[in-house]
């Protein structure tokens, strides 16, 4: 074999271990964004880890309404909600597969802990202002990645074939289809006393 097809030969073989390690890539939901920063950053920010899943809005020192809802094809468990503003508001309809949330936010942080049984999709429709927020203000797990849309459906590596892109395949994580403990030695989110 001559050096130009030896040199073609081993940049297909490349390209073919590239596009295979691309085409497999699942973005990760676990650990806090870098970019939050309670009452410093401006946004939605999502995350899980050990206690379930986490959504948080903050917003830089200036007043902003986050609102939105949040839909499963399972069912939410084991609610807490964090609403510091007096105007503040969430609610669980009584399928227990659908939150609606409204966040006055000035300073600090407000947000949503939970987990999910027996489902394999959760979608994010996320507003600030009224308006749809733009998916660059949206940071998830610890890369804090954006999502295209925001309006996104999180869903586990390998349970549905992708044919939608608003439907972000994501590495798979414990708090789908994972009970949480209730004895006397408690993990979740937030305080036994909060929740729903």
């Amino acid at each position: 074999m001559n050096k130009k097809g030896g040199l073609i030969l081993i940049l297909l073989v490349l390209f073919s271990i590239n596009s295979y390690a691309f085409a497999s890539y699942s973005p990760k939901l676990e650990g806090k964004p870098s970019e939050f920063q309670q009452g410093n950053s401006m946004g939605y920010f999502m995350w899980q880890d050990k206690d379930g899943f986490h959504l948080r809005t903050s917003a830089a020192g200036t007043k902003h309404i986050f609102n939105g809802s949040i839909r499963t094809n399972g069912k939410f468990s084991d609610i807490f909600v964090k609403m510091p503003g007096a105007d503040d508001s969430s609610y669980v309809n009584s399928d227990r597969d659908k939150i609606n949330f409204n966040f006055t936010n000035l300073s600090g942080e407000a947000g949503i802990d939970l987990y999910v049984k027996g489902g394999t999709d959760v979608t994010f429709e996320l507003f600030m202002d009224g308006e749809t927020i733009d998916p660059k203000n949206i940071y998830i797990g610890s890369d804090g990645w954006h999502p295209g849309k925001s309006k996104f459906t999180l869903q586990h590596d390998g349970e549905k074939e992708n044919k939608d892109d608003r439907i972000i395949i994501v590495d798979g994580g414990f708090w789908w289809g994972w009970d949480p403990p209730h004895g006397l030695w408690r993990h979740g989110p937030g305080p036994r006393g909060g929740r729903w």
